[in-house]
This record gives C-alpha cells, sequence and structure tokens, in this order.
C-alpha cells in the first residue's frame, strides 16, 4: 500500500490540489490534530498536532490507507469518522449514526476516548467534513480536538458540586458537623470554584454556632411551655370537673323541681280529696244521724207492733176459748135437736111441726158447728203467725239494735274522721302552698344553674382552646429540640 502511494505521490503530485504548497503548514498552524484522506482512503495530510497526540511521526503516516491503525495502540482494524464521510458523503449521519453539526457543509461529528502513546486516557471529539473539487468528491478532512482537559475539568467541577451537595444535604438533615472535603481532581478547578467550598464550610460553622445559641433559648423557651401547658391541662381538668358537677347540679335541680312541681300537684290533689273526704265524713255523720233516729223509729214501731201482736195473740186465745164454747153449744144443740126430732116422732102428727124445727135447730147447729171448726182453725193459724211474728219481730227488733249501736260508732269514728281531716285538709293546704313556693325557687335555682352551666361550657371551650394552643407550641418547641439535637448530634 506504500507502494500505492509513493506511485501516486511521483505520478499526480502535480495534479493533486490537496498536495499544492502551503498546506501542511496551514494545517500546523491551526494547533488543532488534523488529518487528510484522498476519496480512496489514504492519508494525505497529518500535521504536528496529530504526531504530538499518536506519537506517529509524520512520514509514517503519509500514504497509509488505515488511519484507525495509527489511532490505537492495539492496531485494530476499524472505520473512523472521516471513512464514514468518504464512504456517505452525504448521509452518514443516517447511515451510521453520528451526528450532522453542519448540514450546509455535510459535516459530521462524534465522541469516543483513546489512550495516547503515553498510555493516558483521552476524551477525543471528532468531526469530519468530505472536500469538494467542483463536484467531485477528492477526499476528506478530519479534526481531532483532545477534549480531556475540559471533560477533567467538568468532572471536577461535577465532584466539587456533588462533593458541596452532599455536604449541604447532610446539613439540612441536621448534620452541623458536616464540611465539604477538596476532591482529589481540584489541581484542574479554577480558585473561584475551590473557594465555593470554603465558603460552604465557613456557613457550616456559622449555622453550627447558631445551632448552639438555638438550643439554648429552645430548651428554656420548652420549660416555659412545659409549665404553661401543665397549667392549661390543670385549668382544663378544673373546668371540665367543674362543668360536669354543674351539668349533675343542673340536671339533679332539674329533677327535683320536677319531683316538686309533682309533689305540689299531689298536694293539690291531696287537698282536694281531703276536703271531699271531710265533706263525705260530715254527710255520712249527718246521714248516719238520720239512720240513728230512723232505726229508733224502727225500734218504737217494732216495740208497738210487738205489743199489737201479743195483744192479738191474747185476744185470739179470748176466740179461741169462745169458739170452743160455741162448739159446745153446737154439740149440745145438735143433741138437743136429735132428741126433739125423736120426740117429735113419738108425738106423731101433732109433732111434725116441732120435727121440722128440730131438723132446721139441727142444721144450723151442724152449721155453727162447721164455721166454729173453720173459725178454730183460723185461730189457730193465726195463732201461729202471730208467734212467727213476735219472734220475727223480736229479731228485728235485736238486729235493729244492733245495727243502732254500729251506727252510733260508725257516727263516732266519722266525727273523728271528720276532725282528722279537717287537721289533714289544714296541714295539707299548708304544705300544698309551701312546696308551690319551694318549686319557684327551685326553678329559679334551676335557671341560674343552667346560666352557670353555659358560661362553664364557653370557658371549657375557651380552655381547650388555650390546651390546644399550648400544646401545639410544645409540639412545635419539642420538635424544634428534636430538630436542634439532631443539628448538634448527627456524626
Amino acid at each position: 500500500m506504500a507502494e500505492r502511494a509513493d506511485e501516486g505521490e511521483k505520478s499526480g503530485a502535480s495534479q493533486n490540489p490537496l498536495e499544492r504548497a502551503g498546506v501542511q503548514q496551514l494545517l500546523d498552524g491551526t494547533g488543532q490534530a488534523t488529518f487528510v484522506l484522498d476519496q480512496d482512503g489514504v492519508i494525505v495530510e497529518w500535521n504536528a498536532a496529530i504526531v504530538e497526540l499518536t506519537g506517529v511521526a509524520r512520514e509514517e503516516a503519509i500514504g497509509h490507507d488505515r488511519v484507525s491503525e495509527l489511532f490505537y495502540p492495539d492496531g485494530r482494524r476499524a472505520d473512523t469518522l472521516a471513512d464514514r464521510a468518504l464512504e456517505e458523503p452525504a448521509r452518514a449521519h443516517r447511515e451510521f449514526g453520528v451526528e450532522l453539526r453542519d448540514p450546509e457543509r455535510n459535516r459530521f461529528g462524534d465522541t469516543s476516548t483513546m489512550v495516547d502513546r503515553h498510555g493516558d486516557e483521552k476524551h477525543i471529539d471528532f468531526s469530519a467534513t468530505p472536500l469538494y473539487d467542483g463536484p467531485d468528491l477528492v477526499g476528506v478532512i478530519e479534526v481531532v480536538v483532545d477534549r480531556t482537559d475540559e471533560i477533567d475539568q467538568r468532572d471536577a467541577t461535577v465532584d466539587l458540586v456533588e462533593e458541596i451537595g452532599r455536604t449541604t444535604a447532610d446539613i439540612s438533615r441536621g448534620d452541623l458537623s458536616a464540611r465539604a472535603s477538596v476532591p482529589g481532581s481540584s489541581d484542574v478547578l479554577d480558585d473561584a470554584l475551590l473557594s465555593v467550598l470554603e465558603d460552604v464550610n465557613e456557613m457550616a460553622d456559622s449555622l453550627e454556632t447558631l445551632a448552639g445559641r438555638v438550643d439554648d433559648r429552645t430548651t428554656a423557651m420548652h420549660d416555659v411551655v412545659d409549665g404553661a401547658n401543665e397549667a392549661a391541662d390543670d385549668v382544663a381538668a378544673t373546668v371540665t370537673d367543674q362543668r360536669a358537677m354543674l351539668e349533675d347540679a343542673a340536671n339533679e335541680m332539674q329533677s327535683f323541681a320536677a319531683g316538686m312541681q309533682e309533689v305540689a300537684a299531689q298536694a293539690g290533689d291531696v287537698d282536694a280529696a281531703a276536703r271531699d273526704a271531710s265533706a263525705a265524713a260530715t254527710a255520712g255523720i249527718e246521714a248516719g244521724a238520720d239512720a240513728r233516729e230512723a232505726t229508733e223509729s224502727i225500734v218504737r214501731v217494732s216495740d208497738d207492733l210487738l205489743e199489737s201482736v201479743e195483744t192479738l195473740s191474747e185476744e185470739l186465745s179470748e176466740i179461741e176459748a169462745v169458739v170452743e164454747i160455741v162448739a159446745d153449744v153446737a154439740d149440745e144443740t145438735n143433741l138437743l135437736a136429735l132428741n126433739a126430732n125423736i120426740e117429735a116422732a113419738r108425738a106423731g102428727e101433732s109433732g111434725d111441726g116441732f120435727a121440722i124445727v128440730a131438723d132446721h135447730v139441727k142444721t144450723l147447729a151442724d152449721e155453727t158447728r162447721s164455721h166454729t171448726n173453720d173459725i178454730a182453725e183460723s185461730v189457730d193459724e193465726l195463732t201461729d203467725q202471730s208467734q212467727a211474728t213476735i219472734d220475727t219481730v223480736d229479731r228485728a227488733v235485736g238486729h235493729i239494735e244492733t245495727s243502732a249501736s254500729r251506727i252510733d260508732a260508725v257516727v263516732d269514728s266519722l266525727e273523728s274522721i271528720d276532725e282528722s281531716v279537717d287537721e289533714a285538709t289544714e296541714g295539707i293546704a299548708e304544705v300544698a302552698r309551701v312546696t308551690d313556693d319551694q318549686a319557684a325557687s327551685v326553678e329559679e335555682l334551676t335557671a341560674t344553674i343552667e346560666s352557670v352551666r353555659d358560661r362553664s361550657q364557653e370557658t371549657e371551650s375557651a380552655t381547650d382552646r388555650i390546651v390546644t394552643a399550648t400544646d401545639r407550641q410544645e409540639r412545635i418547641v419539642e420538635e424544634l429540640l428534636e430538630r436542634v439535637d439532631e443539628l448538634q448530634t448527627v456524626e
């Protein structure tokens, strides 16, 4: 391949426009590592900067058709960005996924790393631009920019920012002992950047000192808030107890007032009932007196009846005696009539008229006998009835006398009841009046207690707000203490 390049130099030196005088000096003057390939991929220019980068002399590079072998110490054969630009001068970015940096000139770009001749890793930026002679592609120029110092500075800056970020994060989490250390790559950093690190550490020192002062003040505040919170809790407990007692008192007074009203109502009912009982007792006494008079009248009538019945009995006895006499007379008359008939029969015809009279007398005697028997039976019945009446009247008189005694006892009891009811009525009326007065007083007292209870509820609400506020203050102070403790104790 070297022979091909030599032949090209001998035979086409005058025709190749890239080999005109002054090109080498121009490329050396740019200060950037640059090489040029012809349309066949052969190196035709290799400036001093790329010699410094790769360690390959210009004489060794010119005419070489695999530029990648000169870039990588392992001699790998790969297409460089210049090779890809030669292959697809208008579409390399689409075919190979490289960057199209200048669409008007079809300038492509890419980045990579490489190890230089000293064994140091380099961060390289490539840009390749196809070269034309009129419409004809005659080659490609590739500029290799060593961005190692820029990348190192960027990485060192990132390390510095991360160190500062870690330090500020530790401080924000409460570790006030955190300090930022200088990263190992600080030799590539600007002094202004390193001064930021010193400022962060000074800020941490000031913050740690301030935290100590805040801790002292916060501890004192915490003690004050604790005392206020305890006092507020005591007040709240006292107010709660007072409200509960007032609530109980109000409920008890309401129940007592209701009871008093009920007692007053019942006292009124009892008073009315007592008055009714008094009236009933009076009416009972009057009725008892009437009953006693009626009983006495019945006793008197019964006595009269008894005397009349006894007289009737005696008269019946006399009638019975008379009846017996009449019966005897009738019997004798009948006997005489019989004898008269016998004598009239003996007299014959002259005795016929006497016989008729004798028969008539006999008939009258028989009728008299019959009536006498009837009268005797009636007298016997009347006698029995009068005796039964006497017995009944005796028993009735006994019952009436017993009833009279009981009526007298009832009247006496009613009189005693009337006197007691009168006294009870007066007492109950007085109780009802006093109960009404007490019920009114209890209602006023209940209203007062309910008013105090309502005020107690307002006081309890205000106390609850105070307790809530002091609790919140205590939580805030405790949280502040915890934060300050964390700031002072985090390692």
